[in-house]
C-alpha cells in the first residue's frame, strides 16, 4: 500500500487487533490546535465540532470514547477511527487542558472529565452499535498466522519510501487471505500479486497449507512480480523454506509485465502507488495477468481521505478509463502501519474487466503510447516531478565517450539528447536495442543510456537487454548499486560473463547549479563487452544465455548446448536430449519457460551457475565431450 487515502469515517467493520503493535512515533510536542474559537470551552469546541459531522460523527465521537477507556497514542486513535490525522489532531484540539500526556506516547484524560465526555458522545449508544464486522471470527479462529504474519513483517526487507512502500498490519494481510478464501474457490486457482511488498503472498499459501496439509496439498498457485529485488529473495527464501508454492518474478510494471505472467491468472490483487497513474497502471497489469476475460477479477486496494475526495474521484475515473466496473467496494478493508495524515486505512475494490478493458489492452504498444515513470507521490518519480533535459557536463561526457570509439552510436532514454540513433528505455528493456537502431555501418556499437531516475534495478536489467561493445549509463551518484564504487559491486557478479567495467573513463558530474540533472550528482559509469570466444564450455553456455535474455531460459539453454557439442566434437544433440539437461540442472522446471531478464537478481545468478554446472559435469553424456 502506498500513502493510503481513508473511505468516510464511518464506513467498515472494526479491525483485529495485531498480537503485537509496532511502536508508535512520539507525541506532539504540544496538544494541537483546537478546532473551535479561542474563547469556547473544551466541551463546546468538541460540540460544535461534532455537530459538524452530522451523519459521519461516530468516528469521531469514537476517538473520544477511546480516550476516555484508557490511554491511546495518537496512531491508535488514526488507526482504530480510520480519520486522517489531522482531523484526530483537531478532536484532540478541543479537549484542551482535559487531556494529558501520558507514559510514553499516549494522551490521557483528565479523570476527572470522563464521565462529562462520555455522556456529551452518547457513550452507551455508540458502543452499544458498533458494526459487526463478519470476518471476525474467520479471523479469530487463525490468530496463529497473525502472530506469525507479524514475524515475517519484522523480518521482511525494510519500506522503500521512494517505492510509496507503507506496510499493512498483520491482521489485515490475514484479513485479504481470509476474504480470499471466503469469497472464491482457490483449491486450484492462481493469484497474481502484483506487487507485494506487505506479503500477502504468504498469508494466502500460509492459510492453504493450514487448511489442506500433508503432501496431497491443495491450495492456490501464487505468482508474485515486484521491482524490489530484496523483497523477492525474501519471500522466495521464505516459501522454499515452509515448502509453499510461490514463484517470485521481477517486473518494473513501468515497462510491462512478463509474457510467463500474462494471461495466466485468474485472480489478480493490488496495493499500488495511490496515484492516478500508479493505480491504473498495476490494474491494467493485474488484468493482463488474468486468463479468463469473463471470471477473472481484479482486486485493488485503494482509498482516500474524507478531506480530500476529490483524490478519489480522480483515482476512480482512472480505473473506470481502463474499463473496469466496480463489482464491489468493501470499505475501510485495509489497515496499516503509518500514513496517519490519511487515515491508514484504505478499501477494497472488487474490479471487473470489460470488452473496453481487453480492447484497450490489445492494442499495440505503440498505439497505447508510452507510460509514464513518475507514478509515485515521493521521491525522483513522482507524479509532481518534471522531467529535466540533461545538464552540460552530463552531455559533453557522454559525447565523448560516444567519440572514443568510431562506429555508431545509441542513446537510450526518454526522449533523443544526444547526437546519436535513439531509443526508448522500455522498449530497450523489453526486447532489447532495436534492430533499425543498432544496425548502420560497420565498427564498434556504442550506447549511452539515462538512468538518472533509476530505483536500483534498471541498471543490471541494461546490462542484460543491451548486446554491444561499450556502454555508459548516467545515474545518480548514490545510485543503490553502485554507489561511490567503481563497477565491481556484486550485484554484478551474475554478468561478469557479459560485461567488464571500464572505470578509467568514468566521469564523476557535481551538483549544484547546471551541472546534473535537477542539480543533483552524478555519475557516467562505463562498461566494455567481454571477448565471448572463451575456451570453458560452462562459460561460453553462461553467455549464450546472457546474450538472450528475452528469449524462453529453456529454448536458449537448449540451443546453447547443442552449439556447445557440436563445437566440442562434431557431435549432434538433439533437441529432446539438450531440453532433458537443462531439466535436470533446475529445481524448478516452470523455471525454463520464464525469460532471464524477468528473474529475480538472485534467481538469475543460481540459474547461470546450474547451466555452469551442467556443462562442466558432463563426462560422455549429452553434451559429449563439451565437459
Amino acid at each position: 500500500m502506498t500513502d493510503p487515502r481513508t473511505p468516510p469515517p464511518s464506513a467498515g467493520p472494526p479491525r483485529a487487533p495485531d498480537p503485537t503493535p509496532l511502536p508508535d512515533p512520539p507525541p506532539p510536542a504540544a496538544a494541537p490546535a483546537t478546532a473551535g474559537p479561542a474563547s469556547a470551552a473544551p466541551g463546546e469546541s468538541l460540540a460544535t465540532l461534532l455537530h459538524g459531522y452530522r451523519v459521519h460523527a461516530r468516528a469521531p465521537r469514537g476517538v473520544v470514547a477511546a480516550l476516555t477507556e484508557r490511554p491511546r497514542t495518537l496512531r491508535a486513535l488514526v488507526q482504530d477511527s480510520g480519520l486522517p490525522r489531522r482531523s484526530v489532531e483537531e478532536i484532540l484540539g478541543c479537549l484542551g487542558d482535559d487531556l494529558r500526556p501520558g507514559s510514553g506516547a499516549t494522551f490521557v484524560l483528565r479523570p476527572g472529565a470522563v464521565d462529562r465526555y462520555r455522556t456529551m458522545i452518547d457513550y452507551d449508544e455508540l458502543r452499544a452499535g458498533t458494526t459487526l464486522d463478519p470476518l471476525a471470527a474467520e479471523i479469530g479462529r487463525h490468530s496463529a498466522l497473525v502472530t506469525t504474519m507479524h514475524e515475517l513483517i519484522a523480518s521482511a526487507p525494510r519500506p522503500r519510501t521512494e517505492l510509496d512502500h507503507v506496510p499493512a498490519t498483520a491482521a489485515t494481510v490475514v484479513r485479504r487471505a481470509v476474504w480470499l478464501s471466503t469469497h472464491y474457490d482457490l483449491r486450484e486457482a492462481h493469484l497474481l500479486c502484483v506487487g507485494d511488498h506487505d506479503l500477502t503472498s504468504l498469508a494466502v499459501v500460509l492459510l492453504a497449507a493450514a487448511a489442506s496439509p500433508g503432501p496431497a496439498r491443495r491450495g492456490p498457485a501464487v505468482t508474485v512480480v515486484d521491482i524490489d529485488e530484496d523483497l523477492l529473495e525474501f519471500l522466495d527464501r521464505t516459501a522454499r523454506s515452509r515448502d509453499l508454492r510461490l514463484r517470485c518474478l521481477y517486473a518494473d510494471l513501468r515497462f510491462g509485465l512478463p509474457p510467463a505472467v500474462a494471461g495466466s491468472a485468474d485472480l489478480a490483487f493490488t496495493d499500488p502507488p495511490y496515484t492516478p497513474r500508479g493505480v491504473s497502471l498495476f490494474a491494467a497489469r493485474g488484468a493482463q495477468g488474468l486468463a479468463d476475460r469473463e471470471r477473472g477479477r481484479v482486486l485493488v486496494a485503494y482509498g482516500f481521505s474524507e478531506r480530500v475526495p476529490t483524490l478519489g474521484w480522480k483515482v476512480q475515473r482512472a480505473l473506470l478509463d481502463q474499463g473496469l466496473v466496480f463489482e464491489a467496494i468493501w470499505p475501510a478493508f485495509h489497515t496499516y502501519e503509518g500514513a496517519e495524515a490519511v487515515g491508514a486505512r484504505a478499501d477494497m475494490y472488487v474490479c471487473q474487466p470489460t470488452s473496453a478493458t481487453w480492447k484497450h489492452l490489445d492494442r499495440p504498444v505503440a498505439a497505447r503510447g508510452s507510460v509514464s515513470t513518475a507514478i509515485y507521490t515521493r521521491g525522483r518519480q513522482a507524479t509532481e516531478s518534471q522531467p529535466a533535459p540533461l545538464a552540460g557536463p552530463v552531455v559533453a561526457a557522454a559525447t565523448g565517450f560516444l567519440a572514443i570509439a568510431p562506429g555508431r552510436g545509441v542513446f537510450v532514454g526518454d526522449r533523443p539528447e544526444l547526437d546519436a540513433a535513439h531509443a526508448h528505455l522500455g522498449t530497450v528493456l523489453e526486447g532489447g536495442l532495436p534492430a533499425a537502431v543498432a544496425a548502420g555501418a560497420s565498427g564498434a556499437l556504442s550506447a549511452v543510456a539515462d538512468l538518472s531516475d533509476d530505483p536500483g534495478p534498471w541498471l543490471t536489467r541494461l546490462l542484460l537487454a543491451v548486446n554491444a561493445d561499450r556502454l555508459a549509463v548516467i545515474v545518480a551518484a548514490d545510485h543503490p548499486v553502485l554507489g561511490a564504487g567503481d563497477g565491481t559491486h556484486q550485484a554484478l557478479d551474475p554478468l561478469r560473463a557479459k560485461w567488464a567495467a571500464t572505470p578509467e573513463h568514468d566521469v564523476a558530474i557535481p551538483d549544484g547549479g547546471d551541472t546534473g540533472r535537477g542539480g543533483n550528482a552524478g555519475r557516467l559509469v562505463t562498461f566494455a563487452a567481454v571477448d565471448p570466444a572463451v575456451h570453458d564450455p560452462g562459460a561460453r553456455l553462461a553467455r549464450w544465455l546472457l546474450d538472450r535474455p528475452h528469449g524462453k531460459i529453456g529454448n536458449v539453454w537448449r540451443d546453447g548446448l547443442i552449439r556447445i557439442a557440436r563445437q566440442a566434437d562434431g557431435r549432434t544433440l538433439s533437441q529432446r536430449e539438450a531440453l532433458a539437461t537443462a531439466h535436470r540442472a533446475v529445481a524448478d522446471p516452470d523455471l525454463l519457460a520464464v525469460r532471464l531478464i524477468d528473474l529475480p537478481w538472485h534467481t538469475l545468478a543460481s540459474t547461470l551457475a546450474a547451466a555452469v554446472a551442467c556443462v562442466d559435469t558432463q563426462t560422455g553424456g549429452e553434451a559429449g565431450s563439451s565437459g
